[in-house]
């Protein structure tokens, strides 16, 4: 099933390296951002099927910007991605949810492909 995506991460190569492995495997980016403010911002106006969502940002962090989408109610999905010198290991508790996947950055392409496919 082909799917949605919002792509949520502040560095730009990473965003691009997203867009590409996403695009390859016949999934529409609908937005894209570069902090979690712009990240409720794009959800809200695009409602995607699945947000990828890098965790440490400026101004409003993954984790922050999750929870007031999960508010907006919904069955928002999101792939949270996080380098190594993240503060969460996991994500929390109250964000953990059926259909949200973590991957650790470097994640392999086969890992987010199966985040999306779920």
């Amino acid at each position: 099933m082909k799917r949605r995506v919002l792509i949520v991460d502040d560095v730009e190569d990473i965003r691009q390296m997203l867009r590409f492995m996403v695009e390859r495997e016949g999934h529409t980016i609908v937005a894209e951002a570069t902090n979690g403010i712009e990240a409720v911002e794009k959800y809200r106006e695009h409602r995607p099927d699945v947000t990828i969502m890098d965790i440490d940002m400026p101004l409003m962090t993954g984790v922050e910007a999750a929870r007031e989408i999960r508010d907006m109610g919904g069955s928002a999905r999101i792939v949270f991605c996080s380098g190594g010198l993240s503060k969460f290991e996991t994500p929390p508790q109250e964000l953990r949810s059926e259909g949200s996947t973590f991957l650790r950055k470097p994640f392999l392409p086969a890992q987010l492909y199966q985040a999306l496919a779920a």
